[in-house]
This record gives C-alpha cells, structure tokens and sequence, in this order.
C-alpha cells in the first residue's frame, strides 16, 4: 500500500519534471509561431486534447463537490454556533492574511523594482494581447453573493453563490431535524458517489500534468522569460517569504505542537503530506480544479470531515494570498513602468482594492488578470497596462496557486487545532493513501447507518 502512495504522488512530481523539460525541448523542434507538424498535431493537438480533457474531468466534479461536501460538513456539526465560529474563524483569518500578502510584495516590489531597466519595446515583442472585461464594483462582489438563480449559479461555477447556497440548506436541514433526515441521507449518499468519480478522474493526474506543463512552456518564448525575468523573480521572492514567514509563523505561534509525539509542527511535514495537492495546483494554476486533491490530503493530515468540508471549499474562494502577492508586486511593476509614482494613498488604496478583488476572484487559471484590472482602475493604471505582464502570467499562476492552496491547509489546521478537530495519530502515522480511502469509506457507511436509524452522525 505504502509503495501504491508514493508512486502516486512521485509520478505527478516526475509528470512535472519531465512536462515543463519537454515543453522547452519542443521550442528547438518547433519554435513558437513556426507552423509544422509537431506543434500543429502534437502540441495543439495530442497535449492539448490530453490537458483539456483531464481539466474538464475535474471541472465536471468541481462545483458538486464544494455543494455536496458543504452541506454534509455542516449538518454532521448540530450546533449552529459551532458552524459560525469555524466559519468565521475562518473567514476572519483568510480575509486578514491578505493585508500581510499584499505588503510585503509591495515592498519587495519597490525596492527591487524589477522594471529597472526593461524597455517597452522590449516586451511589446512577445506581450499577447489580453481581454480584459470589466470588472465588478466591491459593493457588487457583495451583492453578488445572494443569487437570484440558484440553479445558474451552479451552472456557471459562481464559487461565492454556491457556498452560499449550500451554507443556508445546510442550516436549514439542521434547523428542521428529523423530518429533514431523508434530505441529509441524500446529500452524504452523494457524496460518498463524487467522491469515488474523483478517486478515478484523479488516477489519470500524472497524464494530465505532464501534458498541461508540456504545452504550457512549449509556448512561453525564452526571450519572454528573459526580459520578464525580473518581474518573474520578484513575485516568487514573494511567494517563498509569505510561505515560509507567515504561514511558518502561524504554523509555530498558533498551532504549535503535536500532542500525539510532542513534537514541534514543521512545513516539512505538512509539505510531505500535502505534495499531490501542490504538485496539481502548481500543474493546474487552478485552487478549484485541486479541490478533491486538497480534501484528501487534509484527510491524511488528520482533518476532521466537518473541518475538510467546510474549511477547504471556503479557501477556494476567501483565501487568495497567493493571488494578492501578485497583484501587489504587478501594480508596482506596471506603475514603474509606466513612470507612474505611487502616492501613500495609492499604497492604502491598493492594499484594500486588491483584498476585495481576491474575495470574488475563481480558482480557476487566469482569475488574478480579471482582479489585477480592479487594482489598476483604483490608483488610475490603463488596463491596457496588463498586456505587458499578461505572455508570462502561467509562470508566476503556477506557484502562486500552489501557495493558495498551501494556505487554505494550514489556515484550517489552525481553526482545527483550537475547535479539536485534528486526529494527531492520523497525522503522524505514515502516509498511507490507500488505508485512508478504507476509512473514509468506513465513515460514511457508519453515517448513512447512523441516519437510518433516525440519529444524526
């Protein structure tokens, strides 16, 4: 079982070796823009059909998922108060994490200033024209929360919408009780299903990874690289201080040891148990489409159901440290390249533009491009602008969705810790993703025997 695990995970990290590898060998046998044979039916043709397809397999369970598994965590938790503190403790520190994000890559942005010396014409050759929509006012992100039409809400994938939805049937099934049972069977039934579907769409994750990264960088030009090479730089700079400081600090401050070995808590650990989630999220660029992986690394790491259901679906959408950390250090980037000084004002007007923005911004690829246009109308940047940063996006999309997701874990093994809902002995035990999936097997049978006995699990 141990060796079944570890080839899981080690073909995904090897997929994204071998895929980013070949994308950039592709580029010798079929430069970028040259039309021939490999890049028109192997690299829009074979990769793109394997990517695409294996996204739309994750995409298809990715909005059942966030629904499902929300109701069913805040039913099996009777106790409404007990939902909201966790739901707002949650809220609390994913909207409030971000203010540290986007500061610190404001400063590493100033003071590094990677638009030293990078020459407009120099980027125009290789920047791709972007289409940008217009972005939402903060009062309409806010409206926009309560839909009009559910049903389209689920339809289209409104992250915020859904988790509204699911948030007040859920309460709603525990206000009526019993009568209401028959409903909550149906939901965990349900579950227990999407969960099986992603267990099979997931066991295809090395194919699609390494045919993503293998397109992907067969179509990002070195001389792009090069002259953005700055820009790329500071933002992973970025990223590793957040990861490292923030999410360290709080890892150490707030839930500190492990009661089970007394042993200091270490990102080591967390990353050794979390690596398919961030190897997929880094492939993906997309904190939605990693969702089933997420959940089930929170399992192995000892998550409670409640706390993997409510916690993890709430960060898809919340918890956008990641995505701050790039708008922050691109508006400084554009501002500087545009000869544009920023004003006091404009460092507090951004700082709140772009915290709202990450509060309606999908996990899906590109999302932070949309949010970035909001920023840049607040302190007066042409959206226009974008198109400077927009050929190199995938490059810093990629680690900063890994960060995200990196971020909702450890901000719910916070709000775990303090509520006990973390099971320490799953947490030291060796990872063992096969064992894990009997068990979770095993509670749901034991909830949908609970329920038909007429109890609540």
């Amino acid at each position: 079982m141990e060796k079944q695990k570890m080839a899981l995970a080690t073909k995904m990290l090897i997929a994204l070796v071998l895929g980013i590898a070949l994308g950039f060998g592709l580029q010798v046998v079929a430069p970028i823009g040259a039309t021939n044979i490999i890049r028109t039916h192997f690299i829009d043709g074979v990769l793109f059909f394997v990517g695409e397809l294996f996204l739309n397999g994750i995409f298809m369970i990715v909005v059942p998922l966030i629904f499902v598994s929300l109701v069913v965590g805040i039913t099996s938790i009777p106790d409404p108060k007990k939902v909201g503190r966790i739901g707002g403790k949650l809220a609390g520190i994913y909207i409030l994490s971000t203010f540290p994000a986007i500061g610190a890559a404001m400063f590493f942005g100033t003071v590094l200033n990677p638009a030293r010396g990078v020459t407009e014409e120099s980027i125009a050759a290789f920047a791709i024209e972007p289409t940008i929509g217009t972005p939402p006012g903060v009062y309409q992100i806010l409206i926009n929360i309560v839909p009009r039409n559910p049903f389209a809400a689920l339809s289209t994938g409104q992250t915020l919408q859904v988790i509204f939805i699911a948030v007040a049937i859920a309460l709603a099934i525990n206000a009526i009780g019993e009568a209401a049972q028959p409903l909550r069977r149906l939901f965990v039934s349900t579950n227990e299903v999407i969960m099986k579907v992603t267990s099979v769409v997931m066991s295809f994750a090395p194919y699609g990874v390494f045919a993503l990264l293998a397109r992907t960088f067969s179509m990002l030009g070195l001389d792009a690289i090069v002259a953005l090479i700055g820009f790329v730089l500071v933002v992973w700079l970025a990223l590793a201080f957040h990861l490292v400081f923030i999410y360290g600090g709080a890892l150490k401050l707030l839930v500190g040891k492990n009661p089970h070995t007394g042993k200091s808590l270490s990102l080591a650990m967390l990353f050794k148990k979390t690596s398919p989630a961030l190897t997929f999220a880094f492939s993906s660029a997309s904190s939605a489409a990693t969702l089933p992986v997420t959940m089930r690394c929170a399992r192995n790491l000892g998550f409670s159901r409640e706390l993997a259901s409510i916690g993890l679906p709430m960060g898809v959408t919340l918890n956008m440290d990641g995505t701050a950390i790039f708008q922050g250090v691109a508006a400084v980037f554009l501002a500087s390249f545009l000869g544009i000084h920023l004003s006091a004002g404009d460092i507090i007007t951004i700082l709140i533009t772009a915290t709202m923005a990450t509060l309606g911004a999908a996990g899906v690829p590109g999302a932070g491009m949309i949010m970035l246009s909001m920023v840049l109308m607040s302190i007066g940047i042409p959206i226009g602008a974008i198109a400077f940063i927009f050929g190199i996006d995938r490059i810093v999309d990629m680690p900063r969705t890994a960060i995200n997701v990196f971020g909702d874990i450890i901000y719910s093994f916070i709000v775990g810790k303090q509520e006990g809902m973390i099971d320490w002995a799953q947490y030291s035990a060796p990872t063992d993703l096969a064992s894990l999936d009997a068990m979770l097997a095993k509670e749901d049978e034991a909830a949908l025997a609970a329920m038909g006995g007429g109890g609540q699990s």
